[in-house]
């Protein structure tokens, strides 16, 4: 596997077009995406980095993937190196529906906490906001030892 950069607006599109919540409400708007490949150029997830605020070292992530196997630990780290150690951003907030019981436990399993509901937040379902800290990325089972 391998990463896939500088081709932000192809994998945004790529990740919006496997999020339902997405359909009909455009893109990203300004982002940065990393795309991951399999040796054959296939595509096998993305991650868009989008709605940064500098000012307060905040950006948000979306993942979207074709294969629940479509990481490892050395993509995971070069992806999050990203936004906490060239953009310096404190957190990094993901936001998911309620029903999406699988996104959630992929956020879960890399360390992101759950922080509050936004009732309603995708029309019928709620969102859940999700966080991750730069000290708890540091200090979690992903950042090599």
């Amino acid at each position: 596997m391998q990463l896939v950069l500088d081709q932000s607006e192809a994998v945004a599109a790529w990740v919006a077009a496997r999020i339902p919540q997405m359909e009909g409400a455009g893109d990203f708007g300004a982002c940065a995406a990393i795309g991951v490949a399999a040796e054959d150029g296939r595509a096998l997830g993305g991650v868009v980095f989008h709605n940064y605020q500098p000012r307060f070292r905040n950006i948000e992530a979306s993942f979207a993937s074709e294969s629940p196997r479509w990481l490892t630990r050395r993509l995971i780290g070069q992806i999050m190196a990203y936004p906490f150690d060239q953009l310096a951003c404190q957190r990094l907030t993901a936001i998911t529906p309620k029903k999406a019981a699988a996104a959630r436990a992929f956020l879960d399993h890399f360390g992101f906490k759950r922080e509050g509901v936004v009732r309603k937040g995708f029309g019928d379902d709620d969102a859940i906001v999700s966080g991750l800290l730069r000290r708890e990325w540091r200090a979690s089972r992903w950042m090599a030892r």
